[in-house]
């Protein structure tokens, strides 16, 4: 996992100055901080979000980086400024000990021999790329660097200006957007009870009875008739199965798993075919929280779960809540399923016949609904790779949408690489002129390309193609992904260069184009690290935040929105924060514990917990 060191500014409440060997000879510049910290605070403030700072421990030495060599040289041009590094442990934040409090006006833990200028440049070594990597100390004997984090001081004249610690937020560079080539395949207008879909997913909501620990089959009739199983076999079911509050833990998540498991049964006696199923349970704390908010009942969402669970021990109180409860108790239902192929479909022999028979016919609906059945038997292996280049489609217009099909399969099965594919598509497109497919997928192998060169420069008319697909017929949605992906190249290309204007010009044009577009959450997850990549966190934020409080969320989005909000005071004050975290617990507690270890262990920071509101949440939940 590649991570970013965030920069968490803690404003520094100065005590009263103390003179002791701990602060070495820092000074503490007290009301006169403008003044003392002109220097060094005006360059923070001209500092681009895109140059940071971060701390790393290697071993038992202590090295501070920055990205950009002329900032770093910017700042520290007296030969009293400086750097000095405070040692943290873990130990310091523990379930059960109070709230950690600051050893001196300067630090909160172990603080290092500050570092300055002269010596500081002497020790700095520059990247070709011009990245600092500075040597500020070492561990003092008895320290653990996997336990220990290293915030940073700022010295400007010896007087402490900026402390900042440092928290470990998980990202990556860029990554396009999901770009596969068109495919020219069935309308849902000739979807007609010959050409079913060869598969598809039904998303369902099963309520639950209270204390009913099995379904009968006429409990969830409706669903199977939903199913339309003579036509169709279910391969895999998901189920997250959600009980009420009230109740003891071990009693609730068996009483889930049970009824979990009975639906699965009944399901199972419909076909033969195996269902490989996935059941996970758990209390439905997040909806609760949710829903007590407008009620009389809104003070309790700042008890514990136990303290809520001693309540609803009451039968008055139960009969009270009951109507809200009662929602919480349910199942959310994943069920993939494919179609049921004939005979005919299903023999290697008979399907290569008869796909032979209906080219000769020049009946291409049944043709391309063929070829949809080939290529998904090709990917799981049931048929041997040769089987493709046996069918021999006819080179000429009126096969046109199975050539396109085919090429666009041989490319992404890997059969063809991008040059071939290329020329293959430029061929097609010759016979096809203005094929409103093939020049989308020209436009997606030529962004492909672009990506696997030095990126210094940008491909002529490629954004001005792209465009001119919307008049061809390629629905919005897809030029739009096609734009992102375009202008998420073109934001590296202005990084490299350092163009920072022109580079915020780019993110303004995905941040503001990604919006019409229902993206998936690993598309919304994958923007949101983007923008995070080039400091616009509070756009990650804005994308992620009202799917992040979804019961059906992703693990993934769930956990990246708290890696953007969880260190702002301002984003866990919020009123239903709690929500999303117990919501992170529910998909997976192990990783939610792990936020709160070491930066180097890949923890976000052991820190956080100075926070009394997310202590007692850790705690509450991981100890």
């Amino acid at each position: 996992m590649r991570s970013l060191f965030l920069l968490l500014i803690i404003p520094h409440l100065l005590a009263a100055q103390q003179v002791n060997r701990t602060d070495y000879d820092i000074r503490n510049p007290g009301k006169n901080m403008a003044r003392d910290c002109e220097q060094s605070n005006r360059v923070m403030r001209q500092m681009p979000p895109d140059v940071r700072f971060s701390t790393v421990i290697q071993h038992d030495s202590v090295y501070i980086m920055l990205n950009d060599v002329r900032w770093f040289q910017e700042l520290f041009t007296g030969k009293n400024d400086g750097i000095a590094i405070d040692l943290v442990q873990q130990e310091q934040y523990a379930c059960g000990q109070p709230s950690v409090k600051p050893v001196s006006f300067s630090h909160r833990g172990f603080l290092l021999r500050p570092v300055y200028r002269n010596e500081l440049f002497r020790r700095t070594r520059v990247s070709p790329d011009g990245m600092t990597l500075t040597g500020v100390g070492k561990l003092p004997p008895g320290f653990r660097s996997e336990n220990v984090e290293s915030n940073y001081l700022i010295l400007e004249n010896r007087n402490l200006c900026h402390y900042t610690a440092v928290v470990n937020l998980d990202y990556q560079s860029w990554k396009l957007l999901r770009m596969g080539l068109y495919y020219d395949t069935l309308s849902r207008d000739v979807l007609t009870e010959k050409f079913r879909e060869l598969s598809k997913t039904i998303h369902a909501v099963v309520p639950f009875e209270k204390d009913k620990a099995e379904y009968k089959p006429a409990d969830i009739q409706p669903l199977v008739d939903s199913l339309r199983m003579t036509d169709y076999a279910i391969t895999s079911i998901q189920i997250r199965a959600y009980t009420s509050v009230e109740g003891s833990l071990e009693r609730n998540i068996e009483l889930q798993n049970q009824r979990a498991q009975s639906m699965i049964n009944i399901l199972q006696g419909y076909q033969s075919e195996k269902i490989q199923a996935e059941v996970s349970a758990m209390e439905n704390w997040v909806e609760f929280l949710t829903d007590i908010q407008k009620t009389p009942y809104a003070s309790w969402g700042s008890l514990s779960k136990d303290e809520i669970k001693e309540k609803l021990r009451a039968p008055e109180w139960q009969a009270r809540l009951e109507p809200i409860l009662q929602k919480h108790r349910k199942a959310i239902v994943d069920i993939r399923l494919e179609k049921r192929l004939n005979y005919r479909e299903n023999d290697p022999a008979e399907l290569k016949k008869y796909f032979r028979q209906v080219l000769a016919e020049k009946d291409l609906e049944e043709a391309v609904y063929l070829q949809q059945i080939i290529f998904r038997k090709l990917g799981r292996q049931e048929l041997p790779e040769k089987f493709m280049s046996e069918l021999e489609v006819p080179d000429s217009l009126e096969f046109g949408r199975l050539l396109i099909n085919q090429t666009a399969y041989l490319f992404d099965r890997e059969f063809t690489n991008l040059a071939e594919a290329t020329l293959a598509f430029e061929r097609l497109n010759k016979l096809m002129p203005g094929n409103p497919q093939i020049l989308f997928n020209l436009c997606a192998l030529r962004m492909r390309a672009w990506v696997m060169t030095d990126l210094l420069t940008e491909p002529p008319t490629l954004r001005r193609d792209i465009e001119a697909l919307r008049n061809k017929g390629i629905p919005d949605p897809l030029v739009r992904r096609l734009l992102i992906n375009y202008h998420i190249i073109l934001s590296e290309v202005y990084m490299r260069k350092q163009n920072y204007a022109a580079k915020d010009k780019a993110l303004m044009f995905i941040f503001q184009a990604y919006q019409p577009l229902k993206l998936a959450d690993a598309d919304l997850v994958n923007l949101a690290k983007y923008f995070s990549h080039y400091s616009k966190f509070d756009w990650a934020v804005r994308m992620l935040q009202n799917r992040a409080r979804a019961l059906d969320a992703s693990e993934d989005l769930v956990f990246y929105y708290l890696n953007l909000t969880i260190y702002k005071p301002a984003a866990t004050a919020q009123v239903g924060y709690r929500t999303i975290m117990l919501n992170a617990v529910n998909e997976n507690r192990a990783r939610f514990c792990g936020l709160f270890d070491s930066s180097s262990q890949g923890g976000i920071s052991f820190q956080l917990l100075e926070d009394d509101f997310l202590k007692r949440t850790y705690c509450e939940n991981c100890r």
